[in-house]
């Protein structure tokens, strides 16, 4: 619940809610009547926690399974997802109105799971993977650098150019200066 809002609040956005519900901007005219809320909170809390159809226990794993279905199979070409048919396709299967965000916050938690899922066990399987060799090298097999490679590195570090930034200024545009307040 949000500390926004009161318990005499809620009773009275219930009781307006119930007097004014089939009135198509009933947020604007509840918020008119209880001027410390905006229309869209006023929206958002009934349709999120206090809406007496509201079913508010954990979602069971039937809703979850079809919930996982249904955004799988209906998400679109943009990749978003429109979460009202998804509420309303879980109120037709299994009768019972669950919010948004209640369903949002279930796919978004079980994304961020399945990712650290998958990053768990890629890891895992790189570090499986690994070999002996792999983690230490064998030294044996690399060549040892010789006294004449060692001068004619060190001689030739001396002909290399310095490789320095190269900057032109035109002094011949104006610069625009931004005010700052």
């Amino acid at each position: 619940m949000s500390l926004l809002f009161d318990e005499e609040s809620n009773k009275l956005i219930r009781k307006y809610m119930k007097e004014y519900e089939h009135i198509h901007n009933r947020f604007v005219l509840i918020s008119k009547l209880i001027p410390k809320y905006k229309p869209n909170q006023l929206s958002n809390y009934w349709n999120n926690y206090l809406d007496p159809r509201l079913c508010l226990d954990p979602l069971t794993e039937d809703e979850k399974i079809y919930i996982i279905e249904h955004v799988q199979s209906n998400r679109r070409i943009n990749g978003l997802i429109n979460w009202k048919l998804v509420v309303n396709g879980l109120k037709v299967k299994f009768g019972k109105l669950r919010s948004e965000n209640r369903v949002r916050n279930f796919w978004n938690s079980k994304l961020k799971s399945d990712l650290r899922k998958a990053k768990r066990q890629e890891r895992n399987s790189r570090h499986r993977n690994r070999t002996v060799e792999s983690v230490r090298p064998n030294l044996s097999l690399q060549p040892k650098p010789c006294l004449k490679d060692i001068i004619y590195n060190q001689q030739n570090l001396s002909i290399l150019p310095i490789m320095e930034p190269y900057v032109t200024f035109n002094f011949n545009t104006p610069i625009k200066m931004n005010p700052v307040f």
